[in-house]
């Protein structure tokens, strides 16, 4: 089975395939998730990196398409200065070619395409949850690169239920506009900079396919005496990135109706039925001078209770377990969710994982 498949660069012609096979591949618990990537695949490609490279798996035989992956690279911050980051991305396989010989040929092919040399370093996620994959990628077995752990990275749900007292951060929260746009790049930069693998934005990424749908309004920003001091963004993704439920558990599937009748009078987010898409997005771009966390915790408050009573279900917010501004989640209803987060490399880049620093990683959950 293995030598019938053969891995090349996915084009147009293949999106339709990819976007069954992404949402056919659900991810299985409580609440059984799929991911769609509706209307076309590669509009949600184009947010993980500038230069992303999507390479698909097909059954010789058969014509079909069995299996994905994408290799993107992107300007990160690496020990503080600015390098090429990669990222592993949407590793997918149909059942009967998850095989470790298919998956070693996989990792030869992406070895190749490393030798272009466009970044030393990659990032990927994987998890928690997901024991298969951790056993298999993580096994080094098969010709697979290392999987360096760099630990939990945790992305709850916050759950919107209810508006709470605003927080005093020390200063004022105001909404983006676009002559702020300057100083919201400058409090990301110096602030990223102090975190491990952490995206590097500039004024024109605003606007570009990068950052699609984002806009300059969608930023919170925490001021003091005239300058940003903390910022962080609102990024609904859902025009060409979902999530669907498939199918509750037994405990949600007998305690939904009754939750739902409640929410129906208090006014707040129901559980939706299977086969609805959730309504939800992305607590992205944080960075706060100093990791304050009463600036965090401001900034968190105020988007919070811009979004209860509306439209959202809830927002999702990625931090690593170490992260300093991590305990302000403990004042919310979260729906808990975390993956280990790895770096990968290759022979050229054993120097650059040993020289990685004890920065604390950031990765942008809303691009992976």
């Amino acid at each position: 089975m293995s030598l019938r498949v053969v891995f090349e660069p996915a084009t147009a012609a293949h999106d339709a395939s990819l976007r069954r096979l992404i949402a056919s591949n659900a991810m299985d618990g409580e609440v059984t998730l799929a991911f769609a990537r509706e209307p076309s695949y590669f509009l949600a490609s184009a947010v993980q990196a500038p230069f992303h490279q999507v390479v698909v798996g097909r059954d010789t035989d058969t014509g079909a398409l069995v299996g994905v992956g994408t290799r993107a690279v992107r300007p990160g911050f690496v020990n503080g200065e600015v390098s090429p980051v990669g990222y592993l991305a949407d590793l997918r396989l149909e059942p009967g070619y998850r095989g470790r010989t298919v998956v070693g040929r996989a990792y030869r092919h992406l070895a190749e395409l490393h030798r272009d040399g466009r970044a030393r370093l990659y990032f990927t996620m994987i998890a928690e949850g997901n024991r298969l994959a951790l056993s298999v990628l993580t096994s080094g077995r098969g010709g697979l690169p290392p999987y360096r752990d760099l630990g939990r990275f945790l992305s709850p749900a916050v759950n919107l239920r209810g508006r709470k007292p605003a927080i005093d951060g020390g200063g004022e929260i105001a909404r983006g506009r676009p002559e702020m746009l300057g100083e919201i790049v400058a409090c990301l930069r110096r602030n990223l900079a102090r975190r491990q693998l952490a995206p590097v934005y500039t004024e024109a990424d605003f606007g570009s396919p990068w950052l699609r749908g984002l806009r300059v309004e969608d930023v919170y920003v925490a001021r003091r005496d005239g300058r940003a001091v903390g910022v962080m963004a609102a990024w609904d993704q859902r025009a060409f990135k979902q999530t669907v439920i498939r199918a509750y558990g037994r405990r949600l599937a007998v305690a939904s109706p009754f939750y739902n009748a409640a929410a129906r009078l208090l006014g707040t987010a129901r559980y939706p039925p299977a086969g609805e898409a959730l309504r939800s997005f992305y607590a992205s771009l944080i960075a706060v001078d100093d990791d304050a966390l009463p600036v965090f915790r401001a900034l968190l408050r105020a988007l919070y209770n811009d979004h209860v009573g509306g439209n959202y279900h809830y927002f999702v917010v990625g931090l690593h377990e170490r992260d300093p501004l991590r305990p302000a989640l403990d004042e919310y209803t979260l729906t808990p969710f975390a993956g280990r987060l790895f770096v990968v490399h290759f022979a050229d880049g054993e120097d650059a994982w040993r020289g990685l620093d004890g920065r604390v990683p950031y990765v942008e959950l809303a691009m992976l």
